[in-house]
């Protein structure tokens, strides 16, 4: 079964016609703080990754890949950041750093 980005309202699905089209697809970070991250950034109450999560590269932006190998990886400490939440999920006047204290 292929994999589904895990992001807020996105469809991607890691397949063949996907790849083709450029588009990658990321398993959640084994550092507990990063992955708390990445959780926290596509604004899912109550999810918690697993070992089998990932999120396509919808969500990174460009200069957090690297592309020097033969596979695209995430560079480290690079999180996920270009979202396009609906209105109700947008944060007003709050800084990442605020969101992590005040939900946690």
């Amino acid at each position: 079964m292929p994999a589904s980005c895990a992001a807020w309202g996105c469809t991607n699905r890691c397949t063949i016609e996907n790849r083709s089209r450029g588009i990658t697809f990321h398993r959640f970070p084994k550092d507990n703080e990063l992955r708390r991250q990445w959780e926290v950034a596509i604004r899912r109450e109550g999810f918690s990754s697993s070992e089998f999560s990932v999120l396509c590269s919808g969500p990174f932006k460009p200069e957090g890949f690297d592309r020097s190998g033969q596979s695209v990886r995430i560079r480290d400490g690079a999180a996920p950041s270009a979202f396009c939440f609906p209105t109700h999920l947008q944060r007003v006047g709050l800084s990442s750093l605020d969101y992590l204290i005040v939900y946690n």
